[in-house]
This record gives C-alpha cells, sequence and structure tokens, in this order.
C-alpha cells in the first residue's frame, strides 16, 4: 500500500469574515470594561485537504430560495454582513457550491455560528450530541437563545445528516471536536492539523485573543469554571489559536490564510 494513501492529511484552513458586530465589552470579557464597547468580526471557516471540503460554522446573509428568515430578520440588524460576505458569496469567491463541501462543524448553535447551514445538503453536520440534545429542551429561558427556526429544520428536514459527534471525536483523519463548554452547552473547538502543527478554532469560548492571553472568560455564558478550563486546555491542544470573533485575527492574517 502507498504510504501517502495512508498519511493523515495536512489541511489548509481559511478565515472568512461575514459580518460584523459590536457589543459591552463586558460581554467579551467578564466584569471588565463596564461603558465600553468592543467592535469584533463574525467568521466562519472553510479547510480543504485530503480530498475534503469542510466549513467550521456557515457564515450568514444572502438571498436565495428556502431562506429561513424568521431569525434573520431579528439578529442580523446586530450583525450586519458586508457586501459579499454573505456564505454564497465566500463560497463562489473560492471557487465553491454548497454542494461541495463534504463536512459543516458547527462549534455551537448561536444564529450567527448556524444561519445558513440548510444551503449543505450534501454534508454531514456535526454538532456536539448532549450539546444539541440540550438546544432542544433548554432548562431556563435565559439560555434558551437558539434560533428555533434553523433547529427546526436541522430536526426535521436535515436529521439523516445530523452526526452527533462524542465530547471528543476524530470527525474526519487529522480534524477533531472537543467539548468546551463554558459559553454554551453545545460549545466544541475543532482541532486541525495543518503545515504549521495544530490549528484550534475555540468558537465563541474564547471571543478575543485577550480571553486566551490572559485566561480571563467571557462575560456571557453558562459556566465561567468550563471557560477557564477549556482557555487552559487549548492553550495546551493548539499551535495556532484562533478565537470567535476577535477583528485582529484578519491583521495578522490579511488574506485570510491561516496556514
Amino acid at each position: 500500500m502507498d504510504d501517502d494513501a495512508t498519511k493523515t492529511p495536512e489541511y489548509r484552513v481559511r478565515c472568512l469574515r461575514t459580518a460584523t458586530h459590536k457589543a459591552p465589552e463586558p460581554v467579551f470579557l467578564y466584569m471588565k470594561g463596564f461603558g465600553r464597547t468592543v467592535d469584533v468580526n463574525c467568521y466562519f471557516w472553510l479547510v480543504q485537504g485530503g480530498g475534503r471540503n469542510v466549513l467550521v460554522d456557515t457564515g450568514m446573509g444572502g438571498d436565495y430560495p428556502g431562506r429561513l428568515t424568521e431569525s434573520a430578520r431579528r439578529s442580523e440588524a446586530g450583525f450586519p454582513v458586508g457586501d459579499g460576505e454573505d456564505t454564497l458569496s465566500q463560497l463562489q469567491r473560492h471557487g465553491l457550491r454548497p454542494g461541495d463541501i463534504d463536512i459543516v462543524i458547527l462549534t455551537h448553535l448561536h444564529y450567527d455560528h448556524i444561519a445558513n447551514v440548510q444551503l449543505f445538503e450534501n454534508a454531514d453536520i456535526v454538532v456536539n450530541r448532549k450539546g444539541w440534545e440540550a438546544a432542544l429542551t433548554p432548562v431556563h429561558p435565559v439560555f434558551d437563545v437558539f434560533p428555533k427556526d434553523v433547529l427546526a429544520h436541522m430536526a426535521t428536514r436535515m436529521k439523516a445528516q445530523l452526526r452527533l459527534a462524542a465530547d471528543e471525536e476524530e470527525i474526519a483523519p487529522g480534524i477533531a471536536v472537543l467539548w468546551t463548554g463554558g459559553h454554551t452547552r453545545c460549545s466544541q473547538a475543532v482541532k486541525i492539523r495543518t503545515a504549521k502543527g495544530n490549528v484550534v478554532l475555540t468558537g465563541d469560548v474564547a471571543y478575543l485573543y485577550d480571553n486566551l492571553e490572559t485566561e480571563h472568560p467571557i462575560g456571557l455564558g453558562v459556566s465561567l469554571y468550563e471557560s477557564v478550563a477549556a482557555l487552559r486546555r487549548l492553550k495546551r491542544e493548539g499551535d495556532v489559536l484562533l478565537p470567535g470573533h476577535d477583528k485582529r485575527i484578519l491583521e495578522r492574517y490579511p488574506d485570510g490564510i491561516i496556514a
């Protein structure tokens, strides 16, 4: 057998901006910066290698048949999508259509991370198992902030595509998910083998580089303790760490190419 056939692939990772956002600083850094706001970006991620096209999260915006609009009307005013930054435009820019995506990994189930999941009819949709169940049956209204129309579509029209992942699971050779909790019960990070080592997409357990660098937890979540434990673990797991919303990602990687 050819050794190359069994070798774990090294993937290419690209950052795609889908929207901008502004919120009070204590949302991003627990109990810090009262009276100040922070400008951030919203991202999704294109991962390619080993003959696979993988998306981490799904982007927002766009005008296409069947788009789910109930949550969009409430959410996208606060997450303005720039011209050409909607999901379909970003994919087209890289020579792809939704049908070309093999796997979609959702870091969690908030609107700005799953808005356009319905586009990916050919993909396995990876969600943390216990987090999926918690999102469908939230224990308290404060935590019930998931887009109900999108979840209903996933639970019915996309049920056969759902891959409910364990807290640690290899999704494809060289790509693994790690449950983090902290932000939501369904929050998971994604670890990707690349030529630069392990790239870790933290999801929203770290909004900013500041969360990672100072181990300062986010201010919007279900558990501060889980958040801190996750920050420490992800720093051990990753050679390159990418927080969920920091504008500095595109300052450090102006062309969006991470590895």
